[in-house]
């Protein structure tokens, strides 16, 4: 019986989708009641406005809404770019921590604070809070996709706490990161150049920065626009125009900024002496490496998305040619296909840059020799006990007369915010981990 009554439901779909237009299909369809081909989800609405607002994705006309996570990929395609979200991003979480209590306060209490210390603890700040708050954390293993999927067929909105929080934390997170690495770019130029920077001036950009963060990061929420997309895997932006407006044009701004940078930064290094290219180089190699291989990085990300979101209407037209497929083969679905030409290793990629980061200031910035002074002369590891139990740790008795001389005479440069322009190499930032008397 139950046989024959799928062959007549086939029938009857077939039959329908012989009379009808074949593009116009999905949108003309009407199903018998409750009937949804999987994987589609039946979804019976009696206010089909509100439930498109809550994250239902309707099929056409008809009461089947798409599954949640999307189409675009199989569910172990979807896994695999979470799996990765979980190892690498706990990866990245870690090694920011370090570097985040490093150069906050709570270690790095020095007097001699530089930009380039808070131009570090900004930019490895917001990648933290980025890498946190996307994809799957080790705090949401057992979930699976109900922090993004909290119903059958439904995507989180911004109505739903845990969306909008992540969402907030995210966008600030990306923001703050791409402004605060496009001013490290500009900051190491005028490093090199030597000219200088008074604290008023520091101060006026720091806020600047932040406010324009800020700015970007809660405007959309007056027009309701966080919320889970089809190729995400977490909260964010929905609409195009806003993605492009509160995100991709001020990353394109400071991309063409940190090129620029790096362009005058190369000139520099070209024009002076061998012997004082080396000493540059030495100096400033590492910073330099980390700019160059972020810089690639957000290049790639921003021409992956231009192009994913160039194919929009490609993906819809793609996904409906699936969906009419499985209305005509109602019995048998799994011969219908989806044919998405998003490469999944492409997508998977993109993510996985955003967490790389994380790595690779641990590399360029953990494991340097002014990281080491930092922690040396904190009080963690400069206090009695330490001294009594671990005293091999504490500073050589030439740093700490360096230390002294610079306390002495730092009544004579209150105007100027001293970054790595100084001859100082223990008041100096060296970002390179090379100290400038070798």
């Amino acid at each position: 019986m139950l046989i024959f009554l799928k062959f007549f439901i086939t029938l009857f779909l077939f039959c329908n989708f012989l009379n009808g237009n074949d593009h116009h299909y999905v949108s003309a369809q009407t199903l018998p009641p409750g009937f949804c081909p999987s994987p589609l989800i039946y979804r019976n609405s009696t206010n089909r406005q509100s439930d498109i607002d809550n994250g239902y994705m309707f099929i056409g006309e008809t009461n089947c809404t798409s599954p949640c996570p999307s189409l675009i990929f199989s569910e172990n395609e979807w896994n695999r770019v979470f799996n990765m979200s979980l190892v690498a991003g706990t990866i990245s979480m870690f090694a920011l921590i370090f570097l985040i209590i490093t150069y906050s306060p709570l270690v790095n209490n020095y007097k001699g604070y530089t930009r380039h210390t808070v131009g570090i603890l900004f930019l490895f700040s917001g990648i933290f809070l980025t890498v946190t708050t996307d994809g799957r954390q080790l705090w949401d293993i057992e979930s699976g996709f109900e922090k993004y999927c909290p119903e059958p067929g439904r995507y989180a909105r911004q109505s739903d706490i845990k969306c909008l929080t992540t969402a907030i934390f995210f966008q600030y997170g990306c923001v703050t990161s791409i402004l605060w690495w496009a001013a490290i770019s500009v900051d190491l130029w005028i490093t090199i150049r030597k000219i200088k920077i008074t604290r008023f001036q520091f101060i006026t950009y720091t806020v600047i920065l932040n406010i324009i963060s800020l700015v970007l990061t809660f405007a959309p929420i007056a027009s309701n626009q966080y919320g889970y997309g089809e190729a995400a895997i977490g909260c964010w932006l929905m609409d195009l125009k806003f993605q492009v407006g509160y995100f991709w044009a001020p990353v394109g701004f400071c991309l063409c900024v940190g090129c620029v940078s790096i362009v005058l930064i190369l000139r520099e290094i070209y024009k002076v002496s061998d012997a004082v290219k080396k000493k540059l180089l030495a100096k400033h190699l590492k910073p330099l490496m980390l700019i160059i291989l972020m810089l690639t990085e957000f290049i790639y990300m921003f021409i992956f998305y231009s192009y994913t979101t160039s194919q929009r209407n490609h993906y819809h037209n793609v996904i409906e040619e699936y969906v009419t497929c499985l209305f005509v083969h109602a019995v048998n679905p799994s011969i219908c296909k989806v044919d998405v030409s998003i490469s999944s290793p492409a997508h998977f990629f993109f993510h996985f840059c955003m967490r790389l980061m994380g790595i690779e200031g641990l590399i360029f910035f953990g494991f340097t020799r002014q990281t080491k002074r930092i922690w040396l002369r904190s009080f963690w590891l400069n206090n009695s006990f330490i001294k009594k139990l671990l005293p091999s740790l504490t500073l050589s008795s030439d740093e700490k007369t360096t230390s002294s001389n610079r306390t002495a005479t730092r009544g004579h440069r209150d105007t100027e915010y001293v970054g790595e322009s100084n001859d100082d190499p223990e008041h100096s930032i060296e970002l390179s981990g090379i100290d400038s008397k070798n």
